[in-house]
C-alpha cells in the first residue's frame, strides 16, 4: 500500500511511497481505511523533527497525529485520536481504546447554557449523526484546532464558561478563529481578540471586539502593551502566541472582584515562528501573580487526558459537523502530498491529505 513518510530530517516534506500493508489486526484493534488526514502546524514541525513528540522518532517517519477512517466491514467511521497511529497511509491499525465512532448512539454532550446557544446549534440531538453525514475532510481539517479551545475551555478551565469574558491572543491564527466560535458555543457573554493588525482582526467571525498589538517590537524588552479601558473585567485568556503581548494582558486586565483571572497556554507561534519575540514567562514581572488574583495553566495531551479527549469528542463532533469553518479547507491526494506540502496558494487553507 501507499503513505507519506519523511525520509530525512533534512527533507522538507514528506514523500509518496510504497510500505508493507498492515496486516489482519489482532483482536484488540481495528483496521481502518484511512479518509482525511489533517496538516496544522503540528504536524509540520513533527515532519522537521523539531516538535518535542518527534525527538525520539526513527526514520522514515510519519509525522501525522490524527486522522479519519471507516471499518470497511461495518461502515462506521472512526476518529483516530492523536499519536495513536501513523495515518499518512492508505490502511491502519488502531487500538480500539483509541477510537472515537463518529456514529448514532454516542454519549450526547451536555450543554453549558441551555439546549440551544446564540449560534443556533441544538444539543439536545447532537450525536445523533449518522457517519455517512459527516464529512471526513472536514472533521480532519477543523479538528485540531478546533479542539485545542474545546479542549482547553472544558478541561482547563474552573467553572462554567457562561456569562464569562474571554479574550483570545492570536485570534487570527486558525486555532484562534476556531476559539472564538467555540467560546461562543460553549456560553462567553463576551469574546475579544488580540492579534497584530486590524485587517486581519476584522475578518475574525464571533467578536465582540478586538485589540492590537501591532506597536510590540519582536525582541523588545519591557512590556508596552496594555489592554484598554473598555475591555473590562476579563474572565479567561486563550494565549495561542505565548510572546510578550501576554504579559502585558496579565498586567492590565481588570479583574472582577472575588473572582481569578484564569489564563492558559495553548500555543506557541511566538516561538515556532521565529520572530525573536521573548516567551511570556521571560518578560512577565515576578510580583504580578503574588499581587493580583491570576491562575496560570497550559493545556495539551498530558495536562488532559486521553480519558478526557474520549469524553468530550461526542460534543465536539456534534459541533464540528454544524460549525461553519472559520477558514478555508483545501485537499488533496496523498500522491500528491509534496508539492501541495510546499504549495504557496495552500497556506491561507488547512490542508487535507486524502490517502
Amino acid at each position: 500500500m501507499h503513505a507519506a513518510l519523511v525520509p530525512t530530517w533534512s527533507s522538507p516534506c514528506p514523500i509518496y511511497t510504497e510500505i508493507p500493508d498492515p496486516g489482519p489486526p489482532p483482536p484488540e484493534q481495528l483496521q481502518l481505511k484511512v479518509l482525511a488526514v489533517g496538516i496544522p502546524r503540528v504536524v509540520r514541525l513533527r515532519a522537521r523533527g523539531i516538535h518535542p513528540t518527534a525527538k525520539s522518532a526513527s526514520l522514515p517517519y510519519d509525522p501525522s497525529i490524527d486522522g479519519v477512517g471507516i471499518d470497511e466491514q461495518t461502515g462506521i467511521m472512526y476518529y483516530i485520536l492523536p499519536l495513536s497511529a501513523s495515518c499518512l497511509a492508505e490502511k491502519v491499525n488502531v487500538d480500539r481504546d483509541n477510537l472515537v465512532p463518529l456514529q448514532p448512539g454516542a454519549p450526547k454532550p451536555q450543554p453549558r447554557n441551555g439546549p440551544e446557544n446564540g449560534y443556533g446549534i441544538a444539543l439536545g440531538d447532537a450525536a445523533d449523526h449518522r457517519a455517512e453525514t459527516l464529512d471526513p475532510i472536514a472533521i480532519a481539517g477543523l479538528v485540531n484546532p478546533v479542539s485545542s479551545s474545546w479542549m482547553a475551555l472544558r478541561t482547563r478551565v474552573d467553572g462554567e464558561i457562561t456569562g464569562k469574558t474571554v479574550l483570545v491572543l492570536g485570534a487570527t491564527s486558525k486555532s484562534g478563529r476556531a476559539a472564538v466560535l467555540v467560546a461562543r458555543f460553549l456560553g462567553a457573554n463576551k469574546v475579544i481578540g488580540v492579534a497584530r493588525r486590524e485587517e486581519g482582526l476584522r475578518s475574525v467571525e464571533g467578536l465582540d471586539g478586538w485589540v492590537t498589538s501591532g506597536d510590540m517590537l519582536p525582541g523588545e524588552t519591557g512590556v508596552r502593551f496594555a489592554l484598554p479601558d473598555w475591555v473590562g473585567p476579563v474572565h479567561i485568556v486563550l494565549d495561542y502566541v505565548g510572546g510578550s503581548v501576554a504579559a502585558g494582558v496579565l498586567g492590565s486586565a481588570e479583574i472582577e472582584e472575588g473572582r481569578e483571572l484564569q489564563y492558559v497556554q495553548v500555543g506557541n507561534l511566538a516561538l515556532e515562528l521565529g520572530t525573536g519575540e521573548k516567551h511570556m514567562f521571560e518578560t512577565l514581572p515576578g510580583h504580578l501573580i503574588s499581587r493580583k488574583p491570576i491562575c496560570i495553566r497550559g493545556s495539551g495531551m498530558g495536562s488532559f487526558s486521553r480519558r478526557d479527549l474520549v469524553r468530550e469528542m461526542p460534543g465536539l463532533v456534534a459541533f464540528l459537523a454544524r460549525m461553519k469553518a472559520p477558514f478555508g479547507i483545501a485537499s488533496a491526494p496523498m500522491c500528491e502530498v509534496a508539492s501541495v506540502w510546499q504549495d504557496e496558494d495552500t497556506k491561507g487553507s488547512r490542508v487535507v491529505i486524502v490517502p
